[in-house]
């Protein structure tokens, strides 16, 4: 008989789930053991329990540094034959951190505050439509 998965919440299991996590592992590589609890066994106490739920945050935010260090890695080892699936990997990595942390890792978006007209031409312009307005 096969042995079941752990299904209530244990802090040493949340803590050894948040620590691979942090330390780059996907969770459904951390579950894949039937001596580790489901994803979804994972993803309930995520729902129903507030300081795993933090600790869990906390991880993935971890888990981003994580993962840019070995993107930097994989890159750094590449060769001219391995070139191509390593920038699919950097490339896949890339995606996820921005996910995880986009504020850190994520497109930046620069907005254009160069002001194309000043204020009064602005009103003046408004209170030349008005008139136009008024008179047609």
């Amino acid at each position: 008989m096969p042995a079941e998965r752990p299904t209530r919440f244990s802090e040493t299991l949340a803590a050894g789930i948040c620590r691979r996590l942090a330390a780059g592992e996907l969770l459904r590589d951390i579950c894949r053991p039937t001596r580790m609890p489901g994803r979804d066994t994972v993803h309930r106490w995520f729902a129903e329990n507030g300081p795993f739920r933090s600790q869990y945050a906390i991880a993935r935010d971890h888990m981003a540094d994580a993962l840019a260090e070995e993107a930097v890695h994989i890159a750094r080892n590449a060769t001219a034959s391995t070139a191509s699936a390593r920038r699919l990997q950097v490339d896949t990595i890339k995606w996820l951190t921005a996910k995880l942390a986009p504020k850190r890792y994520g497109e930046k978006v620069v907005a254009d505050m160069a002001a194309r007209t000043s204020i009064g031409d602005a009103i003046e312009k408004g209170r030349e439509r008005v008139r136009r307005l008024r008179t047609a």
